[in-house]
């Protein structure tokens, strides 16, 4: 989708085709049915005139190079800065707010996006994400990091699909990349304070221009604090609250060097510093199957947007990164290298409980060092061929630091040291070869090799070791990826790929209790299937694809009882059986198939209009040995490690319909003017990260249905910015979630009962802003 305020936008993605089997007759269908819809779109849209983003080019580099986001065969979703704050998008939890078919959702503390229903339903420390994330090209493996704002941006671009061969590291589901503002060669700056409901404080700032002729600079600066959203209920008076439960803090420092070290041969030298501390969905207070062995209130929180807990709830984290880009441009092509080393330091803090009542207190600390290598050689001196080979390295380092820990009734019963260590590499290339006028064939494939290597140590309150267990594996993988695409009037393409994609294997970081057992999931895989059709005309855009994925030995979690559990239950202030593990599988298969697009226009000078849809068929086709949380109907408590037959259930985070549209139109006044923006966005019932069913003793007619659903809702944002004629100062007013809808981030349960994290209510606040 073509973004407001951005003539060009560099993107990178890859794509594929070939439809087969029951996937042919939906694809084909969608292929005949989308030229008539762009048709009619057009006639629709008045011509435009001025030179807007709607009429300009916007340039990625989804196979790696440049090319006009029209032609690229493959389905993406790019999204500038100023359609992000036009939206209400403050942060990346909110991407599906203007990307549709895409969510953001959590598990725990930890960050889980999703692209077309794939996701993780792994999550630790340890684990890495099948949705991969890249900031300014540089591969991202925390999923607590990825959890901010988004300050300083130039866009974001969502590559929908597995993508193999070009970014193929872990990304199964698709990539979403990050792209902050670059060095500018005149200079420019700006500056913003926020202040909105929660006493929600924010303030950013940005400067950039040349220290010399061939030397230029970008300074990013961000900082917010907020109080929660989420009180603390007042143990005396339960209906009462006492303060914020998990106050958000953040803090960034970009900082971008770039020179001209020759006439071919461009660096960039980067640093960044990112902290972020968000709790809210570490909260574990039960709200409903409250289990008998905790207390009652005033000692529990009961009502919406309270919580009860001991100590405090917190997550955060802190990461060091330095990046080096150099680009060489050559007498065939450009080389271009991308070195970065990320140092992170992780803490999680929790009562698991939830309850005032001092019972299980959770204590984790891990110290992350990465280092990543890639280099790229993109070819493009052969006359109707573009050719890239390219290589990358990748290594990582996650232990405990210095231990973890386990609280019962306050004192330590347990400390555990442990760490992974992953070494990847991998090789690939890709080809695009014009076999006619307008018609092209790319090739490409990757070969990637992952090898992790585990250790994990249980020491007792008094030292002793109760557990010393290693293990190791590895895994290779090859990733092909086919495109074909024909250009069937200028700007207007249609496309058939297909394409594979991979995720490694990994290891619960707890071993099991019989240590000897401590093996890995094998790695997922998907085979993908996609037709599309893109047009970009005078005033519009529009695209649209449709899909099917073979998805196989999706790696999945569940929640078991720890060996510590004692067999009866103790009094709750000793109750050792609130710790539970987090114990991985494979789902043998799971089919995903449907339909996306997007359409952006500018009917009239000053009014930019955008839309998308998408809807979605995600189900697990073979998975009869799940392990839930189900229900007793005769004591209306859960029933934990139930095992389960989802076959047939919908996938986790996969709504069948998902949309969002959007204005913005600007009076101007000189250099300025008034806008008024808003945007609405809509996703029907889904899972939000427990696919786990009621359960065959909850009783035949609910037996099958899955338990922790969220209803359809729809979430409306809006904004009115006056900016003086001058162009440099403007005062914002906004709202977020103007419906005041109540919905959860996070939802599950355990044998304590069913817990889960609101989203923030109705907020709304001011914005005070400098640009020159």
């Amino acid at each position: 989708m073509g973004s407001v305020g951005a003539t060009r936008i560099r993107v990178s993605n890859e794509a594929v085709l070939i439809a087969r089997g029951r996937a042919a007759k939906l694809l084909v269908a969608t292929a005949l049915a989308i030229p008539l819809l762009s048709v009619q779109a057009h006639a629709q849209a008045a011509p435009h005139t001025d030179d807007t983003d709607m009429g300009s080019e916007i340039i990625v580099t989804a196979q790696r190079r440049a090319e006009r986001l029209e032609d690229v065969p493959a389905a993406i979703t790019v999204v500038s800065g100023n359609t992000l704050e036009n939206a209400g998008v403050t942060n990346f939890q909110e991407l599906g707010q203007v990307a549709a078919g895409a969510q953001v959702n959590f598990a725990g503390a930890f960050t889980q996006p999703t692209i077309r229903g794939i996701t993780t339903l792994t999550n630790g420390n340890n684990v890495e994400n099948n949705v991969a994330v890249y900031v300014d090209g540089f591969y991202e493996p925390s999923a607590l990091v990825i959890n901010a704002d988004l300050p300083n941006l130039a866009g974001i671009e969502v590559l929908k699909g597995p993508q193999g061969t070009l970014y193929g590291r872990n990304a199964t589901g698709g990539a979403i990349l990050i792209n902050t503002l670059a060095p500018s060669a005149e200079w420019t700056g700006k500056a913003q304070l926020t202040y909105a409901r929660f006493n929600d404080k924010r303030a950013s700032a940005y400067v950039s221009g040349p220290l010399a002729d061939s030397v230029r600079i970008g300074l990013a600066g961000y900082y917010r604090h907020t109080d929660s959203y989420i009180r603390l209920a007042n143990p005396a008076v339960i209906g009462g609250k006492l303060g914020p439960a998990t106050p958000i803090r953040q803090a960034a420092v970009r900082l971008k060097l770039e020179a001209d070290l020759a006439s071919n041969l461009k660096a960039t030298l980067g640093y960044n510093m990112v902290h972020v501390d968000d709790g809210r969905t570490d909260i574990f207070t039960p709200y409903a199957r409250v289990s008998p062995a905790l207390p009652a209130p005033p000692l529990r929180a009961t009502e919406p947007y309270t919580a009860s807990f001991n100590g405090v709830t917190e997550s955060p984290v802190t990461n060091h990164q330095g990046t080096l880009k150099l680009a060489l441009a050559t007498g065939i092509g450009t080389i271009t290298s991308y070195t970065g080393y990320t140092d992170s330091k992780q803490h999680l803090e929790f009562d698991f409980d939830g309850t005032y009542v001092n019972s299980t207190i959770i204590d984790i600390n891990f110290h992350q060092k990465t280092f990543q290598q890639a280099v790229d050689y993109n070819i493009d001196a052969i006359d109707g061929l573009n050719l890239i080979v390219g290589g990358m390295y990748y290594h990582d380092d996650i232990a405990t630091d210095p231990v973890n820990r386990t609280l019962i009734g306050g004192v330590v019963a347990q400390r555990t040291i442990g760490g992974v260590k992953s070494d990847a590499w991998a090789a690939y290339a890709d080809a695009t070869l014009e076999l006619a006028q307008g018609l092209s064939l790319s090739l490409g494939g990757r070969y990637s090799h992952d090898k992790k290597d585990n250790d994990y140590r249980v020491f007792s309150a008094a030292g002793a070791i109760v557990t010393d267990a290693a293990a190791k594996d590895s895994w290779s993988k090859f990733t092909p990826r086919a495109a074909l695409r024909y250009e069937i009037a200028p700007r207007t393409n249609v496309y058939a790929s297909w394409s594979r994609g991979y995720r490694t294997g990994t290891f619960n970081f707890t071993p099991p209790a019989i240590v000897s057992e401590w093996r890995a999931v094998v790695p997922e895989t998907i085979s993908a299937y996609e037709v599309g059709f893109k047009t970009a005309q005078d005033g519009y855009r529009f695209d649209m694809a449709g899909f099917y994925y073979d998805y196989r030995n999706l790696q999945v979690a569940t929640l078991l009882r720890s060996p510590l559990c004692a067999p009866v239950p103790a009094p709750p202030a000793l109750d050792t059986c609130n710790q539970f593990l987090n114990v991985y599988q494979n789902a043998p298969k799971a089919r995903v198939y449907g339909i996306d697009g997007q359409f952006s226009a500018t009917p009239v000078e000053n009014l930019n209009l955008r839309l998308g849809f998408a809807w979605l068929n995600a189900k697990y086709t073979d998975f009869r040995d799940a392990v839930g949380t189900g229900l007793n109907a005769a004591t209306g408590l859960n029933v934990n490690n139930q095992v389960q037959d989802w076959s047939g259930q919908q996938m986790a985070r996969a709504p069948e319909l998902s949309g969002n549209a959007g204005f913005d139109y600007l009076v101007p006044q000189g250099e300025g003017g008034l806008r008024l923006a808003a945007n609405v966005s809509y996703t029907s019932s889904f899972v939000v990260n427990n696919p786990a069913l009621f359960g065959p003793l909850a009783g035949a007619a609910v037996a099958s249905q899955q338990r922790y659903r969220q209803g359809g809702y729809a979430l409306v944002n809006a904004s009115l910015t006056w900016t003086e004629p001058s162009g440099h100062l403007h005062v914002t007013v906004f709202g977020r979630n103007l419906t005041n809808h109540r919905y959860f981030i996070t939802k599950t349960g355990s044998s304590n009962g069913d817990y889960g994290t609101l989203a923030e209510p109705v907020t709304y606040g001011v914005k005070l802003g400098f640009d020159f």
